[in-house]
């Protein structure tokens, strides 16, 4: 009979408490996984040098801490090192960790960080609720495919991702960013690969494929709650997507792009001309009776058409029967923005821009919420006086 002794999963925990500056951090091991909690930046040197072994480390958790600067350097000894996280810390500026080899895997959600850097081994990146405008990665050569979680950021372009970040992409979230346009032709180093793109609340009102790529493998693409009118030939690029959002945009005209694979096309929300729209279920039949599955309390339900005059209903949409659709509407759009800018608008146009400012403050909301990581007291007030100590400055 087999002892009970060799059938029980041993957990080693190891604690090194240690007090500097009235300060006490905390290393708890298991196996090759170390987390540090209590750890400042005053005493980050001393507990990161009282590893024996750093090369043996490889899943190093800086998670909740009051941490405001770390980089690659700070971590030199830890040669092995594939998982770093640093969320919910107070890090600013530029986290550079470029020269962290073996580094797979980075967690940065919950920041105030605006560039990052990131090792040639990279393979997933986890950086939402920060202020990051830029992403390098510093080697051309790549490992693998690449996730990476950017939601809710500064970032304007696709372009700010570095060229070796946008290839052999594979997941990509942008949503909540301050993009505007995007050209499809930005990730052609990962026309084989993407599979997952995310790009909804962002301002996006211009879309172009100049090097006229088409995404072999991609599942789903979500524009919604961004400002496009034109569902251009561009829109060519992901003629394969299994699952497509443009909801809750401008649309007016369609193009007559076939979505041969796709089970969803959702384009409710929009102003579209009803000749146009005819003209692309025509391409796209199976749009006269399938529903969007995503993003609706009851996704059988057709839009309805009886809350505005001149509506008629096209399949599951709502569209107009505009004679000049395409110039009328982006000359309504363009006074609409002049005037909100000008501080002209109607009531009806401020009610517009208020409920699409609130709808994205609902999403930032629900992203914060989402990644949200309970600290203890006394992380939370020195991470309160960094905060604004740096507002100061």
């Amino acid at each position: 009979m087999v002892s009970l002794q060799f059938c029980t999963l041993v957990v080693i925990l190891l604690c090194v408490p240690s007090t500097v500056y009235g300060s006490v951090f905390e290393v708890k091991q298991q196996g090759a996984r170390f987390e540090i909690d209590g750890v400042t930046d005053s005493n980050l040197q001393q507990a990161l040098s009282g590893f024996q072994a750093p090369w043996n480390v490889k899943q190093l958790d800086l998670s909740g801490n009051p941490l405001s600067k770390i980089s690659g350097r700070d971590l030199a000894a830890f040669t092995n090192l594939e998982f770093l996280n640093l969320s919910t810390n107070v890090l600013y500026e530029t986290v550079d960790l470029g020269s962290l080899g073996k580094l797979r895997k980075v967690d940065l959600n919950n920041n105030f960080i605006q560039n990052v850097i990131v090792g040639p081994a990279i393979e997933t990146l986890h950086a939402a609720n920060n202020n990051i405008s830029s992403v390098h990665c510093s080697a051309s050569r790549s490992y693998g495919t690449k996730k990476f979680y950017l939601a809710n950021n500064k970032i304007s372009s696709l372009h700010d991702l570095g060229e070796s970040c946008r290839n052999n992409v594979e997941y990509l979230d942008v949503k909540l960013n301050e993009i505007e346009t995007l050209d499809f032709g930005q990730l052609s180093g990962s026309t084989g690969t993407l599979k997952e793109l995310y790009m909804e609340y962002n301002f996006i009102y211009d879309v172009s494929n100049v090097k006229g790529i088409t995404f072999q493998n991609l599942n789903i693409l979500d524009l919604s709650s961004n400002k496009l009118a034109f569902l251009g030939p561009a829109f060519e690029a992901v003629k394969n997507v299994k699952s497509i959002s443009l909801k809750d945009n401008k649309l007016v005209l369609l193009e007559n792009i076939h979505f041969r694979q796709a089970h969803t096309v959702d384009l409710r929300g929009n102003g579209m001309q009803c000749e146009t729209l005819r003209k692309f279920l025509g391409v796209n039949p199976k749009d006269k009776s399938q529903t969007p599955t995503r993003n609706y309390n009851n996704p059988k339900q057709p839009e309805n058409c009886d809350s505005k005059s001149g509506l008629r209903q096209v399949g599951v949409y709502c569209c107009e029967e505009l004679p000049a659709p395409f110039a009328d509407r982006l000359i309504e759009l363009k006074r609409k923005e002049n005037a909100l800018y000008s501080g002209q608008s109607t009531e009806q146009d401020r009610r517009e821009c208020e409920q699409e400012n609130s709808a994205r403050q609902d999403q930032i909301n629900k992203i914060k919420q989402k990644y949200r990581t309970n600290i203890d007291e006394a992380s939370r007030n020195e991470q309160q006086k960094i905060k604004l100590n740096n507002e100061k400055n």
